[in-house]
């Protein structure tokens, strides 16, 4: 294997990998949109939006028996939202976009597979984990939205984030050597491996509240959205106080990046420059990105709890948990890539390609 450089084929397909992340951060985006909306039955049928493929723009373009599609989820008094129906529609087709660039990639890959057929085998699972999700989401609209299928829905998301970043940290093992001057040590390893347990928790929780809160709002009339958290049981507050453990680890572990730096020391590189929060490369940045995005994520949690849980929020606070799992992922993936690099150095020299 060439660790240093690699050829056009490659770049093409890390940025395939690299797009097709995005896409999968925009998808859970628009489906936590269509979640705070309460837009989840704006189409009541799947693949199909009111027996049509393109979804009505208003009333005038709903089929005569457009009520039997709602009355069939139980609804009484079924009433047309077109803002709604098109929050999901997009959603569908965001996730159906997903999955072409998902196939193109498992294609792609396919061209290196001889080469490197661990990255061929990364995007085929992950291409499996898209379908099997999107085959969830059609569960999930016909099971008129139950909290448990949503929650597996979500799962589903990170599975698809996890086999996406090991294709990534794959292709990157040769710029871990050619750039980066990260000391792959154990400490450091466990920090992040603690911190990555820890975040699965408060998530947990996090699924748990937002069950409880769709509970709510199903069997209670007439309740406010400020009002929500107040019914909800006490692992709301466990959630609460358990993210300032989150901040806690987080903090530590940046601690043990750049503060613990023998050679910044040595270097007599002070806090206040620049080169201090990049001399890690590609593991520091990444630290500090966690870190930071910590603090958003207590401060949107701040906003849901005190600003009356405003819709616009929650997505946001979905969106920004995901981020946190695959940054960790990819400081955890990147930490093991370097090691095992770090042992087949030993074993024999290192090609460098012109």
């Amino acid at each position: 294997m060439n660790y240093v450089g690699g050829n056009k084929l490659e770049a093409r397909v890390k940025l395939l990998f690299f797009g097709c992340l995005i896409g999968v951060y925009l998808v859970i985006l628009a489906g936590g949109t269509v979640r705070a909306m309460g837009a989840g039955m704006g189409c009541p049928d799947w693949p199909l939006c009111f027996g049509q493929v393109f979804p009505p723009t208003s009333f005038e373009d709903l089929p005569i028996n457009w009520k039997d599609f709602l009355h069939g989820k139980g609804l009484e008094n079924p009433q047309f939202n077109p803002l709604h129906t098109w929050i999901e529609y997009i959603n569908r087709l965001l996730g159906a976009l997903l999955g072409l660039g998902m196939l193109f990639l498992v294609i792609s890959t396919s061209l290196i597979r001889k080469k490197r057929p661990e990255i061929f085998f990364c995007a085929l699972a992950a291409f499996f984990a898209v379908c099997f999700n999107g085959w969830l989401g059609s569960r999930v609209v016909a099971s008129d939205l139950r909290p448990i299928m949503v929650s597996l829905h979500m799962l589903g998301a990170f599975v698809v984030q996890i086999f996406l970043i090991l294709g990534l940290c794959k292709l990157n093992s040769g710029n871990l050597l050619k750039n980066g001057n990260v000391n792959s040590n154990k400490k450091l390893t466990i920090f992040v491996l603690v911190s990555l347990l820890l975040l699965i928790v408060q998530i947990g929780m996090g699924i748990q509240i937002r069950e409880s809160v769709d509970w709510i709002i199903k069997t209670s009339e007439g309740v406010l959205r400020a009002d929500l958290l107040n019914l909800v049981p006490w692992i709301f507050y466990v959630h609460r106080s358990f993210s300032w453990v989150i901040f806690g680890i987080s903090g530590i572990m940046v601690y043990q990046i750049f503060f613990s730096n023998k050679d910044l020391k040595k270097k007599n590189i002070s806090v206040w420059d620049l080169r201090f929060f990049t001399s890690k490369n590609l593991i520091g940045t990444l630290s500090i990105i966690y870190f930071l995005l910590v603090i958003l994520q207590m401060l949107i949690g701040g906003a849901l709890n005190h600003l009356g849980f405003p819709e616009v929020a929650q997505p946001i606070h979905l969106l920004v948990a995901n981020l946190l799992f695959g940054v960790l992922c990819f400081m955890l993936f990147e930490l093991y890539n370097f090691k095992s690099i770090r042992k087949e150095i030993k074993m024999k020299p290192l090609v460098v390609e012109a």
